[in-house]
């Protein structure tokens, strides 16, 4: 499998070392800056059910992303069980949290839900729809509400002099998702569109030789995503509605730990959360074209940026290391457990 060849033990070891190198420096970095006595008597007062709340929020993540892919396999007339996928799906985390772009994660999945007896092709189109449906979610969802509340959201971080950029921004935004849109309903029309598109003087102009090659991945990756889309038309459109629930419910669990971190430091954000949401979505968006595994350096500069509009400064550095514990650093953790005991089993069954 290709999975095997991509994550080799050592690039496994140079991508955790280079994540959490960065990681380290900027967040001590960001501590040394802010840090007071006040940060420390805060950080001990903290109470233990804030603690709880603060955990079962990163656990309610899991429990979210393992009900919607375990529906999706279900809609494809595969079977698996609840802990299974939970398990896959941390090593799937752990495995794109370590690689750039989060590259790693895709072929993981593909890979585990196969070792489960699923084949390829299906466990493919498992990995290909969980994608299709949160990619769709961002392009389409996002711009859409960063169309109707920037102005607030501008005037909120002090930058309402860069409206007009960001109109720009989000037209180009909403008429791709339009696009995307136009072609989940008509995926016959992308396979014209994408060969038509490596056609294009320009294009080959700018990839020469790689056009012709780039263009063909493309066009199978889509092919894989027709398939899909062909096997679920066919199934139960409350089900398929509920796995796009799960999508949303899924994104704003991830979303809902910086305002319970900040809750749980004493913070009143009453009136703010679904402002500190959307510019936390926008962060997100941001940190995956970041080539760096995990966004590393940067996801802890953009929310330290966020935090500093809504906390006192002697909070604003703990906060970000809370939040990216509870977030990143939890999540490789636990998921390179599984991914070890996954792989470590299969290898020895072998």
């Amino acid at each position: 499998m290709a999975t095997k060849k991509m994550l080799t033990p050592g690039l496994i070891r140079k991508g955790m070392a280079v994540t959490f190198t960065i990681g380290f420096f900027t967040i001590v970095g960001l501590l040394y800056s802010s840090t007071t006595p006040a940060t420390w008597r805060s950080l001990s007062m903290i109470h233990p059910k804030n603690i709880c709340l603060m955990l079962g929020v990163v656990f309610l993540s899991w429990l979210v992303e393992g009900w919607r892919v375990k529906t999706i396999a279900y809609l494809l007339g595969e079977q698996i069980s609840f802990l299974d996928t939970l398990r896959i799906n941390l090593a799937t985390i752990f495995s794109g949290n370590i690689t750039p772009l989060y590259s790693g994660s895709v072929p993981t999945q593909v890979y585990l839900l196969h070792q489960q007896g699923i084949s390829i092709g299906k466990a493919s189109a498992i990995v290909t729809i969980r994608v299709t449906f949160t990619s769709l979610l961002v392009s389409i969802g996002g711009p859409f509400l960063l169309f109707l509340f920037r102005g607030k959201l501008l005037n909120e971080i002090g930058l309402a002099g860069l409206a007009g950029f960001l109109n720009y921004i989000i037209i180009a935004a909403l008429v791709f998702a339009g696009i995307l849109l136009f072609l989940l309903f008509r995926p016959a029309k992308g396979t014209f569109l994408i060969g038509k598109f490596f056609r294009l003087k320009p294009v080959q102009k700018i990839l020469g030789p790689k056009a012709e090659t780039c263009g063909q991945k493309i066009l199978s990756e889509w092919e894989v995503f027709r398939a899909s889309l062909s096997a679920l038309s066919t199934k139960r459109i409350p089900l398929l509605l509920f796995v796009i629930f799960l999508s949303f419910c899924s994104w704003l669990s991830t979303l809902l730990i910086a305002p319970v971190v900040m809750m749980a430091l004493g913070v009143n954000i009453h009136g703010k959360v679904f402002r500190i949401l959307l510019l936390e979505y926008v962060i997100y968006f941001l940190l995956s074209f970041v080539p760096i595994p995990g966004g590393s350096g940067v996801a802890e500069i953009g929310f330290f940026s966020l935090f500093a509009i809504y906390l006192p400064k002697h909070l604003q550095a703990i906060s970000v290391t809370i939040w990216r514990l509870l977030s990143y650093y939890l999540n490789t953790l636990v998921g390179g457990v599984c991914f070890l005991r996954l792989f470590t089993v299969k290898h020895g069954k072998h």
